[in-house]
């Protein structure tokens, strides 16, 4: 039994690093589309006539700029301290 889970083990740490090496590969594209759905919702929101604009709209898009806004700011961070 004990075997087994070794190999298992093994196997799992193998797709680990080939995952880990493809969403290193994949971070510009995963970057871009986070700009785009930004824009997107910002689009949106924009469209709307002022009077549909209430703030728990614009409580939600402030919510998601904040967050993404700190995603892409580790994002950056981690690129940066790789390269030191």
């Amino acid at each position: 039994m004990f075997p087994q889970v070794l190999a298992g083990l093994g196997l799992f740490a193998v797709l680990s690093a080939g995952c880990l090496f493809w969403l290193e590969r994949l971070q510009p594209l995963f970057f871009t589309v986070a700009i785009a759905a930004l824009i997107y919702q910002i689009w949106i929101v924009k469209r709307r006539p002022p009077s549909l604009r209430s703030w728990s709209v614009k409580g939600i898009l402030a919510a998601s700029l904040v967050l993404n806004v700190m995603i892409m700011g580790a994002w950056i961070l981690v690129i940066f301290s790789e390269e030191e």
